[in-house]
């Protein structure tokens, strides 16, 4: 039986084997609520994917990670896409995992504009006999542009052309997503999902106010760090519970927005879950001090995945057989990359997710300071879904 190899674009890799400007002078616009009234099924769809990224973002095997950034959005939306041919016990799992309810399909409800990019590709090996269904749901579900690729006669080739269509994808902040030899003559199939944003602040943190001051880590030791100010007397969004605080910084153009939320406190999000926590999100009067951070995260997330609840997908009980009857697939591993910088000026983020087939083988002002570990959201505030998640337990570390 032919074997084929991993490949993928961006980001978030599934190896699917087979078995066997100038700052704004003028007032910003008051914050937009980071959750507005939707139709039933996109509300289901963002509390899926709210509750899937928590479950990456608290997973035993991450733990350890200092800084961690996840894009639930880019995650599911590749996972979808290769569920999409999923059959059986292997469809069942992939939805429970993806927090997906009910039978049909439904993909996170991530659409494009000025500020966001958001492609799906699929690079598939010249000949196989990829079955019209699944064909027809990259191109209808989806939105994927499809490609013919000959990984059999120039997998290296065809590896460095995949590799520069994520860095194309993501502006250079995703490179080299498949090292050498990653992809072989046995690939046969290759989906991707890419986000790409860049979006200044409604109204920029002054840099005069940024100063070093102390971050606390986790473990109780100190680090000095660039910590930014919001200048006096803004409004923002802000909401408080037992134990944090979350405020809410609006992007240019209202159409994204930036949730920090001090400490980093899972209880409160697991207990709330993250669109019911932003949707207490009022107009108030705000100080906060934040730090300018970068955070890269590359992480394996087939451990995280096969624990969570979705063995069979990776194993010879793997049923993809609405992909193709040419051979039997199961995923040989999932990467998962992505890119955060956010300082005065604004955000730039960036993430990628991947499949690779193969076969068998206002009142008194609110003080915010954080100033040590805590969670971000980043989401697109005409649905609330979450585009990047975040954790910062060290922002000197990168």
């Amino acid at each position: 039986m032919t074997v084929f190899t991993r490949s993928l674009a961006l980001g978030l890799v599934l190896l699917l084997t087979a078995c066997g400007a100038e700052p704004a002078r003028e007032e910003p616009p008051a914050p937009l609520p980071v959750t507005q009234q939707v139709d039933s099924g996109t509300a289901a769809a963002v509390t899926a994917a709210d509750a899937f990224g928590l479950d990456l973002l608290t997973a035993p095997a991450l733990a350890s990670e200092k800084n961690l950034v996840l894009s639930p959005a880019s995650v599911s939306t590749a996972l979808q896409m290769v569920g999409a041919g999923a059959m059986g016990d292997t469809a069942a799992q992939i939805r429970k995992v993806l927090r997906l309810p009910g039978d049909g399909p439904l993909v996170p409800p991530v659409t494009g504009h000025e500020d966001l990019k958001v492609s799906n590709t699929a690079w598939i090996q010249r000949g196989l006999g990829i079955k019209p269904g699944y064909r027809g749901a990259l191109r209808d579900r989806f939105g994927a542009a499809t490609s013919d690729e000959d990984f059999v006669a120039d997998p290296g080739g065809a590896r460095e052309r995949i590799n520069r269509t994520v860095a194309d994808q993501t502006q250079g902040r995703i490179e080299d997503l498949f090292p050498e030899k990653s992809i072989t003559e046995d690939t046969r199939l290759v989906l991707a999902n890419a986000l790409y944003l860049k979006v200044p602040w409604a109204r920029e943190f002054p840099r005069d106010l940024t100063v070093d001051a102390p971050f606390t880590r986790s473990d109780g030791s100190a680090v000095t760090v660039p910590m930014m100010r919001t200048a006096p007397e803004i409004q923002l969004g802000y909401a408080e519970g037992p134990g944090y605080q979350a405020v809410t910084l609006p992007y240019r153009g209202g159409r994204l927005a930036f949730t920090v939320i001090v400490p980093a406190a899972i209880d409160a999000l697991r207990g709330k879950g993250i669109a019911a926590l932003l949707g207490e999100i009022r107009p108030a009067t705000v100080e906060l001090a934040m730090p300018r951070f970068t955070v890269r995260s590359a992480l394996d997330l087939t451990g995280p995945l096969k624990e969570a609840g979705m063995p069979a997908a990776f194993g010879p009980a793997a049923d993809f057989s609405g992909i193709t009857d040419e051979a039997r697939l199961e995923i040989a591993s999932v990467q998962h990359k992505t890119f955060v910088q956010v300082d005065e000026e604004g955000t730039e983020a960036a993430a990628a997710t991947g499949v690779d087939a193969r076969s068998v083988s206002a009142e008194l002002p609110r003080t915010v300071t954080a100033d040590r570990p805590f969670f971000f959201v980043i989401t697109d505030t005409a649905t609330g879904s979450p585009l990047f998640l975040g954790r910062i337990g060290d922002p000197a570390a990168g």
